[in-house]
């Protein structure tokens, strides 16, 4: 417990220096590693400390307190993603490295840092006071960065164990260092790749070519029919559930402290192609997507090679928001692109898999569930005191552009909503080299939950 409560930024630069890349078996001991680091922390915290095995990497499950308290849920995920292109990192990426504010490292920000500014607050909680009455319940999986999939399993599995009011997670994104968010939506995802087959092999463009449809001609027209010009998803139906945000969201948003030019400077963009009746800051939120994640087929080596290519493919994603369905809408997607290719060609179209959409409206905000727990309502208000008290302006509460399936999962086996208090910004370099964390929000987040934990069990 020391360590967390006197040098929370140590225990985050040993936490980065396991490799657990869940994707690449050659990071099996790195993975245990940082596993084996997270309940060594817990167990120090007074956790009773269990590994639930899972087809891939197990999962952390580790309890504290009375029955008879109030008590929460707490997830986190112990795996992060592989750190290449190495030669675009400024220091070794497991080996963190301070530097004008910030710590670099893979991992750092998603999702160890959030994990240790969790675990230092509570260390000097319990330090003041070792018999807290909050019970407790960490949640720590190794397998988010793949997709979580054997999560939806330990879930049906072990429900039991996941006793509380509601599931804290600092695994979302937040403006800046002087304005966090609490996320009150994330989208859903469909995910799906498109095979297009024409001749048995690649042929010669000048002896066949006329009397055949190229695949790559055919794919491109095929995604090219999805978008009217304006941007539009032209598949039958995808909009019929979409329901429009609240007018009380799109002034929260209007809050935001960035600017449009900002934000197009900030991605390097020219410039910004949103759907009809939204701002570009608005479309990330609050609208449905489909897009073209990789598309490829023939000769793309150097120079020339003048081929019919045999095969082409697309890899698309949608984005959905409530209330879209995931299976509804891959059907519709499925159908409108196997409806798009002629005959002279075969198409296959399969879902690689998904979520549907989560929002979880405040207390007291229009719309917002009334029935909802007790201590769920007192932790959005806690929360908002502890965060103005520590960074000195209330949390904008926003919808999150992008999607943890396994909230949706937790919501519809557990029954528990979500408190998403993010702690992570753009800057962070998530996925990507140099990835950092804000030391600033690192130090000011540990305050902030240390009185969030003694106020929820007060």
């Amino acid at each position: 417990m020391s360590m967390l409560v006197d040098n929370p930024i140590q225990a985050l630069k040993d936490y980065v220096a396991y490799p657990s890349v869940s994707a690449d078996s050659s990071f099996a001991n790195g993975v245990a590693g940082a596993r084996e680091f997270a309940c060594a922390q817990l167990q120090e915290l007074g956790f009773s400390v269990d590994l639930v095995d899972t087809p891939i990497h197990p999962i952390i499950v580790a309890t504290r307190g009375e029955p008879s308290w109030p008590g929460i849920v707490i997830y986190g995920h112990y795996d992060v993603q592989p750190p290449d292109p190495l030669n675009l990192w400024t220091s070794k990426p497991f080996e963190a490295q301070e530097r004008n504010g910030r710590l670099y490292g893979r991992g750092a920000a998603d999702n160890k840092g959030p994990q240790i500014v969790h675990m230092a607050a509570l260390a000097r909680a319990l330090k003041k006071n070792p018999n807290l009455p909050l019970r407790i319940t960490y949640l720590i999986e190794g397998e988010e960065e793949i997709g979580s999939p054997s999560f939806r399993q330990f879930l049906e599995k072990d429900k039991h164990r996941l006793q509380g009011d509601f599931l804290l997670v600092s695994d979302t994104g937040s403006p800046g260092p002087n304005q966090l968010a609490v996320t009150t939506g994330l989208r859903g995802l469909v995910a799906l790749e498109v095979k297009v087959y024409g001749p048995k092999q690649d042929l010669h463009s000048g002896v066949h070519g006329g009397a055949l449809l190229n695949p790559l001609q055919a794919l491109a027209r095929a995604c090219a029919s999805l978008h009217d010009e304006q941007g539009r998803v032209t598949v039958p139906g995808f909009y019929d559930a979409v329901q429009a945000p609240q007018d009380w969201e799109r002034e929260e948003l209007s809050k935001l402290p960035i600017t449009e030019s900002a934000y197009a400077e900030f991605l390097g963009a020219p410039g910004f192609f949103p759907p009809p009746g939204y701002s570009p800051l608005e479309a990330i939120r609050f609208c449905p997507t489909l897009e073209f994640n990789g598309i490829g087929g023939g000769y793309q080596g150097e120079g020339s090679k003048t081929v019919i290519p045999a095969e082409a493919f697309a890899k698309i994603t949608c984005r959905l928001v409530p209330d879209q369905s995931a299976e509804d809408i891959a059907g519709k997607v499925q159908k409108a692109l196997q409806s798009a290719f002629p005959s002279a060609v075969r198409v296959e179209v399969e879902t690689k898999g998904g979520g549907d959409p989560y929002v979880i409206l405040p207390p007291g905000k229009p719309g917002a569930d009334s029935g909802s727990k007790p201590l769920m309502e007192k932790a959005f208000s806690l929360a908002e005191h502890c965060i103005e008290q520590s960074f000195g302006t209330r949390p904008l509460y926003l919808r999150e552009g992008g999607s943890i399936p396994i909230i949706r999962d937790l919501k519809e086996v557990v029954g528990l909503d979500s408190l998403m208090l993010g702690l992570f910004t753009n800057e962070d370099n998530l996925h990507a080299p140099d990835e950092s964390f804000n030391l600033e929000i690192m130090n000011k987040a540990i305050d902030a939950f240390e009185q969030f934990f003694v106020g929820l069990a007060g």
